[in-house]
């Protein structure tokens, strides 16, 4: 069998165009539309994935995470003191819900809480407070650091007391900055910071409590590379969510794919 010939397949393609030239055209501008969607809307996606990656330090506060929902068991604990003697510092972050209360408040209003070490946390990135000052002077065991929209919903200022769990509080500032705000987790309503301490006080965290554990690490100059710690904490720790800063967290990964 013959093969059709490229002249002849031309000379039928340019009768019909001079038929319908609109239609023809029309055609034309609709190829061009969608290879230049696809083209943009995938220029968009590497753009945005390069930004993820020259910041991913920042929006990790940290050079590698694990992030469990329960805490963590005896060898795991054994395992992060291991990377501690070599020189890789951890710090702790709990993550939850809970209520509290006001004075203006009638009903308990639902809240995110952060529990962090303000002595470590973060390691890369800031925290900015409205009163200026640094984290670590702010979060005494009896204050928390606070999102401008609880003190919208409050009627209150820096300064009053809220009730969380079993204590009180006084709101020493407002977060205006968190570096690792895209990578935590339980962001529901408005959000209260505090210290370790902080929450040992409230006694929220009772047996069976829902929460997130994230443990942060910065990894020294000169010591084991993050290749190499990353692959002992997934030994140790085969169910939890494990992210470095050489990509982009996984949770926002996966949204930017699908979105894409």
């Amino acid at each position: 069998m013959n093969s059709f010939p490229w002249r002849t397949a031309f000379r039928i393609g340019w009768r019909e165009a001079r038929a319908a030239k609109s239609k023809f055209l029309f055609v034309i501008l609709s190829v061009a539309a969608g290879v230049g969607a696809i083209t943009g809307v995938r220029g968009f996606s590497e753009a945005f994935r390069g930004m993820l990656l020259r910041e991913a330090r920042t929006l990790m506060a940290a050079d590698l995470s694990v992030r469990m929902f329960e805490m963590p068991d005896p060898a795991q604990s054994a395992a992060m003191k291991a990377l501690e003697q070599k020189g890789i510092v951890r710090t702790w972050i709990t993550e939850t819900v809970s209520m509290m209360s006001a004075r203006n408040l009638l009903d308990p209003l639902l809240v995110s809480v952060k529990a962090v070490q303000p002595a470590l946390y973060p390691f890369y990135g800031q925290i900015r407070l409205s009163t200026g000052g640094t984290l670590r002077d702010k979060l005494t065991p009896d204050a928390v650091v606070v999102s401008a929209d609880l003190l919208l919903r409050l009627d209150a200022s820096i300064g009053d007391t809220i009730r969380l769990g079993e204590s009180d509080y006084r709101i020493a500032a407002i977060v205006t900055m968190e570096p690792d705000r895209m990578t935590g987790s339980l962001n529901v309503g408005p959000r209260v910071m505090l210290s370790r301490e902080g929450l040992d006080r409230s006694k929220i965290m009772a047996p069976g409590s829902r929460a997130s554990q994230r443990f942060l690490f910065k990894l020294p100059s000169a010591g084991p590379g993050v290749e190499t710690v990353r692959a002992e904490l997934q030994r140790v720790f085969p169910s939890a969510l494990i992210a470095d800063f050489r990509q982009t967290h996984p949770l926002i990964t996966r949204g930017l794919n699908r979105a894409t």
